[in-house]
């Protein structure tokens, strides 16, 4: 399974309508530690390092390399101790693989998607997919989170639209008529990327669909944004929300 979540980042993930998510190439730094204990353990991490031109990607590095170790050293800590229990259809193996990949630049934000596998035994692993945007804005930099963009309550706001789009659209969980089990809500919408299009937000697995090799995904077009974009947020992203407006005007006028 994890050879195949390795393969992530190196096949375009598709979003909108004909739009892909691809990997910028730039230095990649790799590492991995094995060892057995009652079990074999392997632990392999993979993260960028985007050229030190600004001040922003300098600080880009260092958080996406702590985090990589942090990561790394912490599945290392806990597999050294031997598995005290070893259920029927578990694995011999205990398996670490994070692999991150630079999907944006420019001298105001940076963009990074990936994904982080891991098995501890059970049927299958399980994996989380990744994503992180830092910004520079008045000589102040900082990774953002949705908090930073919107107005108090959005939360709600986007779990409504998501919903209703799935639902309308019959997608994942939501291709069946009782929804009452589905156990998605806003706290589930914490990982997204900006792009020109619009915010791209990322579904984790069983969220509102099944166990996959790729996230769901969802883009939502900035001018149905506007209306919960926070004003005073200290983090803009003036330059992307401003191209994809006028990109989407554009495209709107010449359709017509």
């Amino acid at each position: 399974m994890y050879i195949l979540l390795a393969q992530i980042l190196t096949i375009p993930l598709p979003f909108g309508t004909g739009d892909t998510l691809s990997p910028i190439e730039c230095e990649s730094h790799s590492f991995e530690t094995a060892f057995d204990t009652n079990v074999h353990v392997e632990a392999s991490v993979s993260y960028p390092r985007v050229p030190e031109i600004s001040l922003l990607s300098r600080y880009a590095n260092e958080a996406i390399k702590k985090e990589a170790h942090e990561l790394h050293d912490t599945f290392v800590q806990e597999m050294n101790t031997p598995q005290e229990e070893l259920w029927r259809g578990d694995g011999d193996e205990r398996t670490l693989r994070y692999d991150l990949s630079l999907v944006h630049s420019d001298p105001n934000l940076m963009s990074f998607y990936g994904s982080k596998y891991q098995y501890r035994g059970g049927i299958h692993g399980s994996v989380r997919y990744i994503t992180k945007t830092f910004c520079q804005q008045a000589g102040t930099i900082h990774e953002l989170s949705l908090d930073d963009l919107f107005l108090p309550g959005y939360r709600e706001w986007l779990f409504q639209y998501c919903e209703g789009y799935f639902k309308s659209n019959r997608c994942g969980y939501y291709d069946d008529d009782d929804h009452s089990w589905i156990g998605f809500n806003p706290e589930d919408l914490d990982a997204f990327l900006l792009t020109e299009k619009g915010l791209l937000l990322f579904f984790q697995n069983y969220v509102v669909s099944g166990y996959d090799d790729s996230p769901m995904t969802l883009l939502i077009p900035y001018t149905k944004l506007s209306h919960i974009l926070n004003p005073d947020s200290s983090f803009s992203v003036d330059h992307l929300w401003t191209t994809g407006i006028q990109k989407s005007a554009i495209n709107d006028d010449s359709s017509q």
